[in-house]
């Protein structure tokens, strides 16, 4: 990928910024608002990480916020539109999805999610594939603002649908065998994506945190869902390695 399309129109750039400041805004606006906040009425399903792995979102903002900045300062967001594209439809639709989580219907967070889910991952496919731009740095911090938000609403988007079922009355939460069936579904949905990364451990790294998350929750809960979790990770950080070692080697 090239940074032409960016250097020739700013414009692309201050939307960029413009789009992150925006979703970092919409849970601090809902926060005042004193309304639910994101992953309200998840807290019935087996499957919810732990609280504190919900903090990932001040990583995935900062990162954003960073590449944003770095877009404008160096007329690069790794390059061409179609990458800067997908980061401001993802900000706007996070910022969405702060909004429709206020109304508290589980669904529409899903579907909305389920967009911002296919836009990151599009957006981390394009980071994984450029090569190393001068100065390098600024292709590794896409790749990690990338990787990341890819790698964590693809999590997420498996635990709103969770959620969504038990909204729309399809299963109840206290009934695991559907819930480990997703949490099967997400790690491998998770394998099937990070292969498509082999220049971008940050993916992975989401996913796993996700998961370790996850892992604090149902201990003493449920093994097998304690299985699935442990298993998914060791796959994903061996996958995540070989695919390394190969791509060193090109």
């Amino acid at each position: 990928m090239t940074s032409t399309d960016v250097h020739t129109d700013r414009r692309l750039g201050w939307a960029l910024l413009a789009a992150a400041i925006a979703q970092i805004a919409a849970p601090v606006v809902q926060a005042l608002a004193d309304v639910s906040q994101p992953g309200d009425g998840s807290d019935d399903l087996l499957i919810t990480p732990a609280g504190w792995a919900f903090s990932i979102w001040s990583l995935i903002y900062g990162l954003a916020l960073a590449h944003a900045v770095v877009t404008l300062w160096k007329g690069d967001g790794v390059g061409s539109r179609r990458f800067v594209g997908d980061f401001i439809a993802l900000y706007l639709g996070a910022a969405v999805w702060i909004a429709v989580s206020a109304a508290g219907i589980s669904w529409a967070t899903f579907l909305v999610l389920a967009f911002m889910t296919v836009v990151a991952i599009d957006a981390a496919r394009l980071a994984a594939r450029a090569r190393l731009h001068d100065p390098a740095w600024t292709t590794w911090l896409a790749r990690a603002t990338s990787g990341v938000y890819a790698g964590w609403v693809s999590a997420a988007v498996f635990l709103n649908l969770g959620t969504g079922v038990i909204e729309l009355d399809l299963a109840q939460p206290a009934q695991h065998g559907w819930q480990l069936a997703l949490l099967a579904g997400a790690a491998l949905f998770a394998l099937g994506v990070n292969a498509q990364l082999p220049r971008s451990p940050f993916y992975a790294a989401a996913v796993v945190w996700a998961l370790i998350g996850i892992i604090a929750s149902v201990a003493g809960e449920s093994t097998l869902a304690l299985v699935i979790a442990i298993v998914a990770i060791v796959l994903l950080v061996v996958q995540t390695v070989w695919q390394s070692k190969r791509a060193l080697a090109d």
